[in-house]
């Protein structure tokens, strides 16, 4: 407002940044705005002032009258400026720890949209892409934002990057200028971890939407999301801050290994059936000391924390498509238990009743297909061997505190 226009600007970087210069695009952004850089100083230390003023808050779930004036005087400035661009059609390239996103864009361009890496274009080439285009498209986040700078009603395309789309910006930003938002989802992305890592394929809705046939998800999707989840796993948290042994130890990591096949894949996300070898997985939980009973675990994964002494007290297998029968060795008193159907309990609960063995075989048919391998882990730190197809497995005399199954196909 004119009455504050020969007040001087003062401000405090971002969680105490130690930059002491505008960027150029934010440098222009400011001359745009006909905002005197000059005037703008920086508070690096204690400092008082006789009088402040602090200006409310112009956005958060909805925009002021404020923020949009703002926005309409840089629209104004590049509609003034426009000049003529080589498409009309424009999809904004993130690019950072995006996985899978080059194959994303690659699929708008193959649509027509000029690629653009807004990181590399002047605050002016930015704006004049925006003010021109027809259609714009973009992953959800900051690129995604600078649709306010588009003219009113023009199409965009977001995809987000969640299949469940969470609280963002982008919402409200939508409502500025009325553009004419679709959302597209075209992610695999599951962990939360800070927005660092999200995970980008060519999704059915993706291509139902420009009217392209879609023949199931392809081999490179499956390579894209084990990327995604490797990366996410590895590097989306701070090694040296404590996280390590939680993801080392945390189910996260479990189903980590579970990715190591493309049927795992197919089960874990309801893809469809497009190798030969797809199967359903095993899966098993114990009941272990005063814990309860453990979440259900998936193929090779290990029941429980074996750095955690409670013996097991009780099992249960469950394997969709075949019958699994089971049975466990209490002691050499009373043997073993009456054998039990998937997905039944073998064992005892609050008893405080441990149990020395197992023995797992598949019904008939299953056998035909598949070997059922097992292995229990002890109290003094060591594994048995690996047992098959209805073997007695003992501890002899050791407290058991985890179990691990596994299948193998028969040739």
């Amino acid at each position: 407002m004119n009455e504050f226009k020969n007040c001087p600007l003062v401000y405090i970087t971002w969680l105490g940044g130690n930059f002491n210069s505008f960027s150029p695009n934010f440098r222009r952004l400011l001359e745009i705005l006909e905002v005197d850089i000059d005037k703008c100083r920086k508070i690096d230390q204690p400092t008082q002032f006789d009088k402040i003023i602090l200006p409310d808050s112009s956005f958060g779930a909805i925009a002021t009258n404020e923020c949009r004036e703002t926005i309409d005087r840089v629209r104004n400035f590049a509609l003034k400026n426009r000049m003529p661009t080589s498409n009309k059609k424009v999809y904004y390239f993130h690019g950072r720890i995006q996985v899978g996103e080059e194959r994303l864009a690659e699929y708008f361009k193959s649509k027509g949209y000029e690629i653009i890496s807004p990181q590399k274009l002047t605050l002016d080439e930015q704006l004049n892409w925006l003010i021109n285009c027809e259609s714009f498209a973009s992953t959800l986040g900051s690129c995604s934002h600078n649709s306010v700078f588009l003219r009113d009603r023009t199409e965009t395309i977001i995809i987000p990057r969640e299949g469940i789309f969470g609280r963002d910006y982008q919402l409200p930003l939508d409502q500025i200028n009325l553009v004419n938002a679709t959302y597209i989802d075209s992610t695999m992305s599951i962990f939360d971890k800070g927005n660092r890592y999200h995970c980008y394929i060519i999704s059915e809705q993706l291509k139902k939407f420009f009217g392209d046939k879609w023949n199931g998800y392809e081999e490179e999707d499956f390579k894209i999301f084990l990327q995604y989840v490797k990366t996410s796993l590895t590097k989306g948290f701070d090694v040296d801050s404590g996280e390590k042994n939680y993801y080392d130890f945390s189910p996260i990591q479990e189903f980590l290994a579970q990715l190591r096949k493309y049927e795992d894949l197919m089960v874990a996300y309801g893809m469809p059936h497009r190798w030969e070898y797809f199967r359903s997985l095993v899966s098993y939980q114990t009941h272990v000391d005063t814990k309860a009973w453990s979440s259900w675990n998936s193929e090779e994964q290990i029941s429980n924390p074996l750095n955690q002494k409670f013996d097991i007290q009780a099992v249960k297998i469950n394997f969709p498509g075949h019958k699994v029968y089971y049975s466990v060795y209490y002691n050499d008193k009373e043997g073993w238990s009456a054998e039990v159907l998937s997905p039944e309990m073998a064992g005892t609960t609050g008893k405080a009743k441990s149990i020395y063995g197992i023995r797992i075989r598949l019904d008939e048919m299953g056998a035909k297909e598949f070997d059922i391998l097992y292995r229990v882990h002890k109290f003094d730190g060591t594994w048995t061997d690996w047992a098959k197809n209805d073997e007695a497995i003992y501890s002899h005399g050791v407290k058991l505190n985890a179990i691990q199954i596994k299948l193998e196909a028969k040739t």
